[in-house]
Order: C-alpha cells, then sequence, then structure tokens
C-alpha cells in the first residue's frame, strides 16, 4: 500500500479494505477518513464494513463521500475539523487518493 503524507497529521492513499486497517493502526494512525461514496463501484468494500472494522481496532471512522466531478468544499471544512483536534493523525482515502489529496489542499494545512 502506498501511503503518502500531505501534513504531519494527514496522510492519503487508494481504496483500503477492512484487513488493511491493523496496518494503519499499528503505524499510528487514529482516525479513518473515507472520500469514496459507497454507490461508486459495486464491488468495492463500503463505508459500513470498513467503519466496524475500524471500531473494533480503536480506530475513528468518518465519511465524507467526494464525487469525481465534485469540488469538495464541504469534505474539506470537515476535514479541517478533523484535523484541528490534538493528537490525530489522519488516513483518508478514495478510489486512488486523488480527490482525498484535494479535499486536503482546501485545507490551509496540507502541502500544495
Amino acid at each position: 500500500m502506498v501511503i503518502r503524507e500531505l501534513a504531519p497529521n494527514i496522510s492519503v492513499g487508494a481504496q483500503i479494505n477492512p484487513e488493511v486497517l491493523k496496518s494503519l493502526a499499528e503505524r499510528g494512525f487514529t482516525d479513518i477518513v473515507c472520500n469514496r461514496p459507497d454507490s461508486e463501484h459495486p464491488d468495492g468494500p463500503v463505508s459500513e464494513e470498513v467503519a466496524k472494522a475500524a471500531f473494533d481496532l480503536g480506530l475513528t471512522f468518518h465519511y465524507l463521500p467526494i464525487d469525481p466531478d465534485e469540488e469538495p468544499e464541504t469534505q474539506s471544512a470537515a476535514l479541517a475539523h478533523i484535523m484541528a483536534k490534538p493528537d490525530r493523525r489522519i488516513f483518508a482515502y478514495c478510489r486512488t487518493g486523488g480527490r482525498s489529496t484535494m479535499a486536503c489542499k482546501k485545507t490551509t494545512v496540507c502541502t500544495p
């Protein structure tokens, strides 16, 4: 799995499945942000599956879906709110990591 750090407390990557969460928790991530809409791909794991696995590992899960042709204004504001919490280390994902990156870059925290 490729993990791209955008700021000290947020990294992004492509679609994950519940089995990957243990390694993310072991790497120190505290929050998982799903930017991929459940309806985007019928064969991919839905957010509910990932959320349950995250909860079982003590991770906080956030569902902030971004449609491929949408500007992520609302999601960026929500992401900035999550990032502002102390001691949070966030992993955000979508199909390729692109929309998660775009949402982060709209905050004032992530690197260009």
